[in-house]
């Protein structure tokens, strides 16, 4: 009886030390966070990102993009980007979606848009694409959008056009930059 109890212990010891020894294998989750001006809105990309062995750069298991009321802080909009179900030998589920760069203009007719370049790292025909928002926030569509909005092509035209006026402009990559992580 003690001989098939010591078993028993034993058995429960190992397969918690395999838990602990797989949890600890996982890469520690870590909160990024960029952020731009463009005069009275602040566009900012938080992520919960961590280094993948092999894999260049961070990859990010969540991420949001907000829009807010640069003045009183209030968020007027935004997107939450959903990651991909697990793939084996992943880590974590990874949100293929990743932000870049972000052009604030005014188009012909004097609306003001919020320009994000996106991709996603692939070699594809979408793999690059460019999100509009609305001066409050709202999504108003993608230049890879089926259906054509003519708003969104005149906006991703104004934000990439060098005589357009733009009211500011930067990148929220350094999400993804690893040596980010060290301050460096």
């Amino acid at each position: 009886m003690m001989m098939k109890n010591n078993l028993i212990l034993g058995l429960l010891l190992s397969a918690c030390l395999a838990q602990t020894a797989l949890a600890e294998s996982k890469p520690a989750l870590r909160q990024r966070v960029a952020a731009l001006q463009c005069v009275d809105r602040k566009i900012e990309l938080k992520a919960s990102c961590y280094k993948e062995v092999g894999y260049p750069g961070l990859s990010c298991t969540s991420q949001r993009l907000s829009i807010s009321d640069g003045a009183s802080g209030r968020e007027l909009g935004g997107q939450s980007f959903k990651p991909e179900p697990l793939q084996t030998g992943d880590s974590y589920p990874i949100v293929a979606d990743k932000v870049g760069d972000v052009v604030c203009a005014e188009t012909a007719d004097k609306q003001k848009v919020i320009v994000v370049s996106m991709s996603n790292g692939g070699n594809c025909a979408q793999c690059e694409w460019a999100d509009v928002y609305s001066w409050d926030g709202n999504l108003i569509g993608s230049n890879r959008d089926k259906k054509k909005n003519p708003v969104v092509g005149d906006a991703v035209k104004t934000a990439f056009d060098k005589k357009a006026k733009k009211m500011g402009q930067g990148s929220l990559f350094d999400v993804y930059i690893e040596s980010a992580l060290n301050g460096h």
